[in-house]
């Protein structure tokens, strides 16, 4: 399974804007308010993921839930590009052109990519370290056989009764949920995920992503909030 980094767009933030309704979906060029107040703009939609751009360059990914409708008063006069690529998990990962961020937000965990744009975190697993791939295009946390039995995951308990599909074909998975995932002082419980037949990495999935405050993928740094 293979990462798939966004890339990016030139786009008209608003000027001036007004919370109206939660988002049921995500819909490409709208204006939202997310739940810190600030206000951006989806470029990018996954079905109930959007990732929203603001104005100071940074982008971050939110669940269409958690993200209110706005009205842009104002453009800047820029033209909407929707980003490139069609929407698929098998897309490799891309470095972005974006305007340069000079200083990650406060309390923020920053993390640089690998040569080859991937980015690779160790966390901790129901208290067990484990190395993971960051796949925003997984919707799920998937562990390897083995990386689920140092996380004290017994093989015995695991039902193979869901059939997932990766770049190399379907494989079988049994799901499980996490008692907790943890990266540094941030830690996530009760996190849905799967252990996968003949999986070698494991692979960190938006069953975690989707519950952070936001992280945001830009110029080779993957940045975390808190």
């Amino acid at each position: 399974m293979k990462p798939w980094l966004f890339a990016v767009c030139v786009f008209a933030f608003a000027g001036s804007t007004s919370p109206a309704s939660a988002l049921a979906e995500c819909i490409l060029g709208e204006h939202v308010v997310d739940p810190r107040g600030k206000s951006g703009q989806i470029v990018w939609t996954g079905g109930d993921f959007c990732r929203v751009r603001y104005e100071d360059g940074q982008s971050y990914g939110w669940m269409s839930r958690d993200l209110k409708a706005a009205e842009a008063a104002i453009t800047s006069g820029l033209a909407l590009s929707p980003e490139a690529g069609p929407s698929t998990t098998n897309r490799p990962n891309e470095r972005a052109s974006s305007p340069t961020v000079l200083k990650p937000p406060a309390r923020a965990l920053v993390y640089d990519s690998d040569p080859h744009g991937h980015f690779r975190l160790t966390a901790t697993v129901n208290g067990a370290a484990v190395q993971f791939l960051l796949d925003t295009g997984a919707s799920l946390v998937f562990l390897s056989p083995e990386d689920a039995r140092v996380a004290g995951i017994r093989r015995g308990d695991l039902v193979f009764d869901k059939v997932v599909q990766t770049g190399n074909g379907r494989a079988r998975a049994a799901s499980v949920l996490l008692r907790e995932v943890r990266i540094e002082r941030l830690a996530i419980e009760k996190v849905p995920a799967a252990v996968m037949e003949n999986l070698h990495q494991s692979v960190l999935g938006m069953s975690f992503l989707s519950r952070l405050k936001g992280f945001a993928i830009h110029e080779g740094l993957l940045t975390i909030s808190r």
